[in-house]
């Protein structure tokens, strides 16, 4: 009797002490996720591809490290069909990612470049796939990179000219529909900085300072199709360049004076005014020393006589403009 209370007790201790077993899962299949980025361009006279490669599977576990990636390219069918474009793509080499911290996985950026020669007049289509286990057991193919190959475009050969409004750049026409991206590389910048885009063959700098040094590139594009960037231009500016000339100039007479005056002048770095007067037909004489404001108080005046006077502007350099038109007034 003793003996079958002790069974019982220990299994009745054995059930309470057990938590609930759920179902057995079966083991991951261990597939990456399908990537979803890959680009391809060309560039000189290589195609570029790019992609990022997944972190986690398709069950959601960290992929520590790649059994291999299946980058591929090849002519593209119509209409399209993964099987029958991959039986006929070849194959791209390209090394494998480094390892992933499981504590901070972090996808890897991948890049790899295919000659343009063997695919020029083609539409191609790329695509990627990747295997943690084994080569057999892939994960599905990425987005399609879909790009028709042209003849390689000629990188750009740049000039420049200074002028009043900016950095005037330079280069020869590629022809119809060939637009050109332009960058510029200040000071510590680490890489250019594209200023715009243009249909000509030409590009004005207006955000150019003078005594600024600047190297600027510039690539040729059409569509997917770009060139290599030019060499770079290397520009420092010296201004030389003198403001407008006044305009709008008025004389009017007083009771004791003649009240000039014109429009201000628009450049930002102008200095100030000079203004030249003519008594009777006589020689211009400046009057007055530098003024900051477009008008001027002519308390130096005689009845009877008749004055011309002329305006001119000078910049921060001392670059001066040429004089206005003459206005003229008799007192």
């Amino acid at each position: 009797m003793r003996l079958r209370v002790g069974i019982l007790s220990a299994l009745v201790s054995l059930l309470c002490g057990c938590g609930y077993v759920g179902p057995v899962l079966p083991p991951s299949p261990m597939l990456p996720q399908a990537i979803t980025d890959l680009s391809v361009v060309e560039q000189g006279d290589q195609l570029v591809i790019r992609f990022t490669v997944p972190v986690r599977t398709s069950d959601n576990l960290v992929i520590r490290d790649f059994d291999s990636i299946d980058l591929r390219i090849g002519e593209a069918p119509t209409p399209f069909d993964f099987d029958r474009w991959a039986a006929k793509a070849t194959p791209v080499k390209t090394e494998l990612p480094p390892e992933t911290d499981p504590d901070n996985p972090l996808p890897a950026s991948m890049s790899a470049t295919v000659p343009a020669k063997d695919w020029i007049g083609k539409r191609v289509v790329v695509a990627v796939r990747t295997s943690v286990r084994k080569k057999d057991h892939f994960s599905a193919w990425s987005n399609r990179g879909l790009l028709n190959v042209l003849p390689p475009l000629p990188a750009p050969v740049v000039s420049y000219e200074s002028t009043a409004q900016g950095v005037l750049l330079k280069w020869p026409d590629q022809g119809d529909e060939i637009q050109y991206r332009v960058y510029r590389k200040q000071g510590a910048d680490t890489s250019p900085l594209l200023l715009g885009t243009s249909s000509k063959p030409e590009y004005l700098d207006t955000s150019s300072q003078y005594e600024t040094p600047y190297d600027y590139t510039v690539v040729a594009f059409k569509g997917k199709v770009e060139s290599l960037e030019s060499a770079p231009q290397h520009v420092v500016t010296i201004d030389k360049f003198p403001p407008s000339i006044p305009t709008g100039v008025t004389a009017l007479a007083g009771p004791n004076s003649i009240e000039v005056s014109w429009q201000r002048s628009p450049e930002s770095d102008l200095k100030g005014y000079y203004v030249y007067r003519s008594v009777d037909g006589g020689p211009y004489q400046q009057v007055g020393d530098l003024l900051t404001v477009p008008t001027y108080s002519d308390r130096d005046v005689q009845h009877g006589k008749t004055y011309r006077y002329q305006i001119n502007a000078v910049d921060q350099k001392g670059n001066p403009s040429d004089r206005s038109v003459p206005i003229q007034v008799s007192y």
